[in-house]
């Protein structure tokens, strides 16, 4: 149990109309009564009270004091929150008298590591809470939410159940054997553990998709030269942001923007425009990165100017960039832009009519962009976004296939052989939880918390 007790400022720096300072730990309520005109035997729980604070006897603001006890307190210790004025000044005042008193300035997230010490929460939970406040989007706020919420915790229970069944079957075997137990059912184990190494690696594939929401999922505008791309994005983002020209291979670099959609944010990238014959070597190196843009690219919009013939290379090279997204299994939208000309292209070219110049369809389009990404990325499921969970769940779905593979192969004393990839595997599980979960690892997680959460 932690003797000190903890206290950080838990509001941004800056000026704003409040904030806050929190003390955890046993003597929360002692220290804070030294620079508080508090009576610590008379606060009630959770009750927020108004009183004054000093510094070395010196006034320093009214503030509202919040005391909540170890047994009902987010760290499990006891815990005293104090709101005050948003001055700088006052709140790194507050720290001072708070310090001063005898409490310790806490490191980066330990009001959070003694909750997950304490018992308030398991280490996935903990992660959440990074998550949740580095959420930028609807998307990363819903899959942190679920995790904070125990998300993971619950489906990784549900994954151990069926495994400590099979290896408490199998302990009591090879403990007991005097007491003639009935042999461990093969044909029912390798079953469960099929079924298991599905679970787990149905869970740990949704990291690409988890992965996606925190970072955002990536459009890439892509075309021939002078189709409207730039104007294209112009258009979506609602600005002039990119340098749009009638010359060919005006862009030669890639332009990202954020553009707020479907619960999520993801980058547009505005490309280069892709020809068999690049005019120089910068515009050879732009199509290059086009490509590369391409490639790393979670969405595709193929534009296509609509107003003028195609010709056949150039028919060429855009099926190249759909087959390209394709090959990837990205999606590809075609974009039909200068639908306020007339239509010269071929009709079997289909896609949603925009125009860029005018701002027309540009809201179709960007309900299709939101219905594939809520596609790819939106749920109320449970994802991984945690690399370290990620290769956690990898570790003990291969722990499953040799606990099968010591069964199937009747290797022999597989008892034993199985019993110990199912310690594996279930160690691995336990490190998402924390339930084994070494003071590095503490260390190492704890550290990327800002001070005071």
């Amino acid at each position: 149990m932690n003797q000190e007790t903890i206290a950080a400022i838990a509001t941004p720096q800056g000026k704003s109309a409040l904030a806050i300072v929190r003390l955890s730990g046993p003597n929360a309520l002692e220290i804070a009564a030294k620079f508080l005109q508090i009576d610590p035997p008379t606060l009630k729980p959770r009750t927020a009270i108004l009183t004054k604070a000093s510094l070395k006897g010196e006034f320093l603001d009214e503030v509202i004091a919040l005391y909540f006890p170890k047994t009902a307190s987010p760290t499990g210790e006891d815990l005293i929150e104090i709101t005050s004025h948003g001055s700088p000044f006052i709140v790194s005042s507050l720290l001072k008298a708070a310090l001063a008193s005898g409490a310790q300035m806490a490191a980066p997230g330990e009001f959070t590591r003694r909750a997950f010490l304490n018992g308030k929460m398991d280490l996935s939970q903990a992660e959440a809470v990074c998550d949740l406040i580095r959420a930028e989007n609807q998307a990363a706020h819903r899959a942190a939410f679920l995790q904070l919420s125990g998300g993971i915790s619950k489906t990784l229970r549900e994954i151990k159940t069926p495994l400590l069944e099979m290896l408490t079957h199998i302990e009591a075997c090879l403990d007991h054997p005097e007491e003639e137990l009935p042999p461990p059912p093969e044909k029912e184990f390798l079953l469960s553990l099929h079924r298991t190494y599905e679970a787990i690696s149905n869970f740990a594939s949704t990291y690409e998709r988890g992965k996606k929401i925190l970072s955002g999922p990536r459009i890439c505008i892509a075309g021939l030269p002078n189709s409207g791309k730039s104007s294209l994005l112009n258009a979506l983002l609602g600005r002039e942001r990119a340098i749009v020209s009638e010359i060919p291979g005006t862009t030669r670099d890639t332009i990202e923007e954020v553009l707020p959609l479907a619960g999520l944010a993801p980058l547009l990238i505005d490309t280069a425009g892709i020809r068999q014959q690049a005019s120089d070597a910068v515009e050879r190196e732009g199509i290059r990165r086009t490509q590369e843009a391409l490639k790393n690219s979670d969405l595709a919009i193929i534009v296509i100017d609509r107003s003028r013939e195609i010709s056949l290379e150039e028919e060429k090279t855009l099926l190249s960039i759909a087959n390209a997204a394709k090959k990837e299994n990205k999606p590809a939208i075609f974009a039909l832009n200068k639908s306020d000309l007339p239509r010269r292209i071929g009709k079997h070219w289909e896609g949603i009519p925009v125009s860029a110049l005018l701002g027309e369809g540009i809201e179709d389009l960007k309900k299709v962009l939101s219905a594939r990404l809520s596609q790819e990325t939106l749920g109320h499921e449970v994802l991984i976004t945690n690399f370290r969970h990620h290769q956690a769940l990898t570790e003990a779905a291969k722990e499953i296939l040799l606990a099968e593979n010591s069964i199937r192969d009747n290797i022999r004393k597989w008892e034993e052989r199985a019993a110990f990839h199912l310690r594996q595997c279930l160690h691995f599980l336990g490190e998402i939880t924390g339930d084994n979960a070494d003071e590095e690892v503490l260390n190492s997680i704890f550290s990327k918390f800002c001070v005071g959460k």
